[in-house]
């Protein structure tokens, strides 16, 4: 991989993967250039006789080999098109690996500084080695999501544990790395920009067509709504029965267990809010080309899955949810502040809110549907040491919005996250805004979609 560096290196713009990243920052209340990692920190403990050198010697080799890791924003954020967007430089130097000791209560401490703000106009990332003991310590390493997905948290340490391996017994060097910045160039063509152009004019169309401008209704008392939000969360369990029971259906139907929790959760809402058309955001991983799945990068976006409730409740409404689901993916490369701003207008300068788009979202982990399924992180192989993973965890039950657009976008969505444990059952949350969706509001949409599960899952469905 060859990078410019000097005075010359020129300047990029976003992705069009970073522009939800870009909008979603700018929905909160932080002054630029100050900001956090968007909960993108990792905890890896190392016991045993670590070689600090080598770790980091790595660790600078890692963070020369993905370009990505060092991107930075040019500061101040430019006007382009009428919008503040920033462009992005690249570094010279890898990142710096600063050490400290960890203290008595590491947790906190590990949250705390996964938190604290860094300047985006110097890096989007950074790395703390933590000494607890001679041999115990704990590497924290703090990502912009503008350069950092979810599938980034194993390629990022794999590549790490590779370099460190070859410094301390020997071993080939790292494969060569897909290029971030080549992904920029490939989508600021002139071919690619038209055909882009089209394809969200029609994509906002039919957002519009589907009520994306006409949010869930609350039962909140009217007037300008407050900046602030607290999140509830009530619990959805599937027993393992439950959860099999759900998987043979989606199989029968040769739909995706995403496709039918979708259908599912669709007519819940529908049925609560007398809704017949209904859009579902949901993140996908958006690495769709075979190089993209070893490639450190933001590659995933907000797509929008527009259902229409009146289809017949059985088999119809799987096959077209199905489709629907399958139509999204392919949106996956349009830049998500155009497209809403297309759709919903914009509010001054105001940023959109990453659901902004849809009325709910389901994000589905551990079992193959919609996003790319990722091994679970236990533990990382490096020479002559015990690894593991801590779980890191901002608190985001209160968040503070920048502007009243992104206030009022964020609060109506109705958010179900699910993941598949370990003991083959689906355990998850409804999350919902407190003062907009009470927790009698959520706890009838579960009894719903628990409802419509039922009737697309049994005898009359097949």
């Amino acid at each position: 991989m060859t990078t410019t560096t000097g005075a010359e290196q020129p300047a990029f713009p976003l992705s069009t993967r970073q522009e939800m990243c870009w909008e979603w920052e700018r929905c909160h209340a932080r002054p630029w250039p100050s900001v956090v990692s968007i909960d993108c920190a990792t905890a890896l403990r190392l016991l045993g006789p670590l070689d600090t050198g080598a770790l980091r010697e790595a660790f600078a080799e890692v963070t020369l080999h993905h370009d990505a890791l060092r991107l930075r924003l040019e500061g101040p954020p430019e006007r382009i098109a009428d919008v503040v967007r920033p462009r992005q430089t690249l570094r010279a130097a890898p990142l710096p690996l600063e050490e400290a000791e960890l203290p008595a209560q590491p947790y906190a401490f590990l949250v705390e500084l996964s938190a604290r703000p860094f300047d985006v106009t110097e890096a989007l990332g950074r790395a703390h080695l933590l000494r607890a003991a001679p041999d115990h310590h704990v590497l924290l390493t703090n990502f912009h999501h503008l350069v950092f997905d979810a599938a980034c948290h194993r390629l990022f340490l794999g590549d790490l544990a590779h370099a460190y391996n070859r410094r301390v017994a020997g071993g080939p060097p790292l494969r060569p790395a897909f290029s971030y910045l080549d992904l920029i160039r490939a989508e600021s063509t002139r071919p690619v920009l038209e055909d882009r152009a089209a394809r969200l004019a029609a994509r906002a169309a039919l957002l519009r067509a589907y009520g994306a401008q006409d949010p869930l209704p609350g039962g909140r008392t009217a007037g300008p709504r407050a900046l602030r939000h607290h999140y509830d969360e009530e619990p959805l369990e599937f027993s393992p029965q439950e959860t099999r029971r759900l998987l043979h259906a989606a199989r029968a139907a040769r739909v995706s267990l995403y496709s039918l929790l979708i259908a599912g959760f669709a007519g819940a809402l529908g049925r609560q809010f007398g809704r017949e058309r209904l859009i579902f955001s949901t993140p996908s991983h958006g690495r769709l080309r075979p190089e993209h799945r070893t490639a450190v990068g933001e590659f995933a976006n907000m797509v929008q899955i527009p259902v229409d409730v009146a289809r017949d409740g059985g088999r119809g409404l799987l096959r077209q949810t199905h489709e629907a689901v399958r139509d999204a993916s392919a949106t996956v490369d349009l830049p998500f502040g155009p497209l809403a701003e297309s759709v919903l207008g914009r509010s001054g300068d105001a940023g959109f809110f990453r659901y902004a788009l849809g009325h709910a979202a389901l994000r589905l982990h551990g079992v193959t549907g919609w996003a790319m399924d990722l091994q679970r992180i236990d533990a990382v192989p490096m020479h002559a040491l015990r690894t593991d993973v801590l779980p890191i965890s901002q608190d985001s039950s209160r968040l503070t919005y920048a502007t009243r657009q992104s206030s009022e976008a964020a609060a109506p969505v109705l958010a179900i996250t699910l993941n598949m444990t370990e003991d083959a059952r689906l355990s998850g949350y409804l999350r919902h805004e407190r003062a907009h969706h009470g927790r009698d509001t959520a706890r009838s949409v579960l009894h719903h979609l628990r409802e419509r599960l039922d009737a697309l899952t049994g005898p009359a469905a097949t």
